[in-house]
């Protein structure tokens, strides 16, 4: 740690925009060059960070700029999901409690006797060494919560979507919740060979449910956005869900998919998710010939 506080002075410091609060003792920052948005929220006698960055000199830089505008400790920070712009800082914590969803550490952890590992593998293209790669002291299955002083944060996996451990953190007395990659608002959310298609539209139900009229959402990357917005974001999913399972039941085949479909984001954006989808719903038996009679 030490070490990374000598580095870290002119190295990912000016990665990090100024926080900017966008409720009483709600903040996001912006972690460049991924512009991965950076929450955290102060109460009387500690602070948590939403998401760390994406190696840990960055996580450090996000750590130090929290004394810009508190002076009580981070006590607690959040990964929403695995991915290296959110996680890979997470070793600047690693004396803090950390918590991420129980599917985290099959993703991040090394492997035994340095081994092969995804870990490893995420490590090495992102220029690390898998030796600096942490899992969260806490994983969780379902929900748990923060205590901060005068304010209660609750951590909550309200199902799949943008991967399978996306995480939800919601700080009740403000009306805010940090929904990582689940919503973006700098673009069309990205589909990855970890999505669950199927399954995204229905957390997003989760989301909404969480939400009043006044109520504000942060997206993994761009602006905070409002349920109507999400509504929104619900139905293009559960568009591209629904156009998957169409075209498996018409029997268009995983290769053709993608150009014979009709899409709400750009094919870049939904190609791996194609892929998932039609993935998903052969396991399932979708589109398997069917027995017609007579049967014999």
């Amino acid at each position: 740690m030490a070490l990374l506080r000598r580095e870290c002075q002119s190295s990912v410091m000016s990665g990090l925009t100024d926080w900017r609060e966008i409720s009483e003792g709600v903040y996001v920052a912006v972690a460049q060059p991924e512009a991965v948005t950076i929450g955290l929220v102060v109460g009387a006698d500690a602070a948590l960070v939403v998401d760390t960055g994406s190696d840990p000199l960055q996580g450090l830089a996000i750590r130090q700029a929290v004394a810009s505008v508190t002076r009580v400790p981070v006590s607690t920070a959040v990964l929403t999901h695995w991915h290296f712009d959110h996680a890979l800082g997470l070793a600047a914590f690693d004396d803090v409690l950390t918590i991420g969803h129980e599917t985290l550490g099959s993703h991040l952890a090394t492997a035994p006797a340095g081994g092969p590992s995804e870990a490893a593998d995420l490590a090495q293209r992102h220029g690390l060494n898998p030796s600096e790669l942490t899992v969260p002291h806490r994983q969780i299955a379902v929900a748990t919560a923060v205590d901060l002083g005068d304010r209660r944060v609750e951590i909550a996996h309200l199902g799949r979507g943008h991967t399978d451990g996306d995480l939800v953190v919601v700080v009740p007395d403000s009306d805010v919740l940090f929904a990582g990659d689940l919503i973006e608002s700098a673009g069309p959310p990205w589909y990855g060979d970890d999505s669950f298609p199927h399954e995204w539209a229905a957390t997003l139900d989760g989301i909404i449910g969480l939400m009043t009229a006044h109520s504000r959402a942060v997206p993994g990357h761009g602006t905070e956005v409002d349920r109507e917005f999400v509504f929104q974001a619900r139905g293009e999913v559960a568009a591209i869900a629904g156009e998957i399972r169409r075209l498996v039941e018409a029997g268009v085949g995983p290769a053709d998919a993608l150009g014979a479909g009709s899409w709400p984001y750009p094919e870049d954006h939904v190609a791996l998710g194609v892929a998932q989808g039609y993935a998903q719903l052969v396991d399932q038996g979708v589109g398997a010939p069917r027995r017609t009679l007579p049967l014999a």
